[in-house]
């Protein structure tokens, strides 16, 4: 029997967050943004010294720069709103993985509500192994992830060695 628990503290899905939105991420989409504003505004402006007075033209240009305005607020703004939220309500999250010889068990506790799951080994569409992670991907877009140093009992090479037994092919290190 293997055991990995894992209980993500607030303060490492916080330090996951920040790389995953860096201030550069943020600098370059404001930047596009800005150039294609300034785009716009510009052919707008060329469009109607020319004499090209078409009413078209400058509806285009207006939704044009509106869109992209929207697209940047969200792509910038809601993944940290949505984030906050998540914090907010999921703050004692807790898993335990159990991996046996013919089966594996995943337990999920959360506020007080427990899901416990018996699977077969055949369930497991693929595992990637790199470094020092387990990414296990099962049926229907679910999966599981875990760093090495959430084992309670076993190591990550005996879970290695299994999982290679049991998934040939479908098993990966990276």
């Amino acid at each position: 029997m293997i055991a990995v628990r894992t209980k993500p503290s607030r303060e490492s899905m916080t330090r996951l967050w920040k790389v995953q939105t860096s201030p550069v991420r943020s600098i370059i989409a404001l930047s596009v943004f800005l150039l294609i504003m300034i785009v716009t505004v510009i052919f707008a402006v060329v469009s109607f010294r020319k004499g090209d007075g078409n009413i078209l033209l400058v509806v285009l240009a207006v939704v044009t720069a509106c869109s992209i305005a929207i697209i940047l607020v969200r792509t910038l703004r809601y993944p940290a709103k949505r984030f906050a939220a998540v914090q907010k309500n999921v703050p004692d999250m807790k898993s335990e993985y159990i991996f046996y010889e013919e089966y594996f068990t995943i337990r999920n506790e959360c506020t007080g509500i427990s899901e416990n799951l018996k699977l077969k080994y055949s369930a497991i569409k693929k595992v990637i192994y790199n470094e020092c992670w387990f990414v296990v991907i099962l049926g229907g877009g679910n999966g599981i992830a875990f760093h090495e140093n959430s084992f309670e009992n076993g190591t990550p090479q005996e879970l290695s060695a299994i999982l290679r037994d049991k998934l040939g092919k479908k098993y990966k290190v990276k």
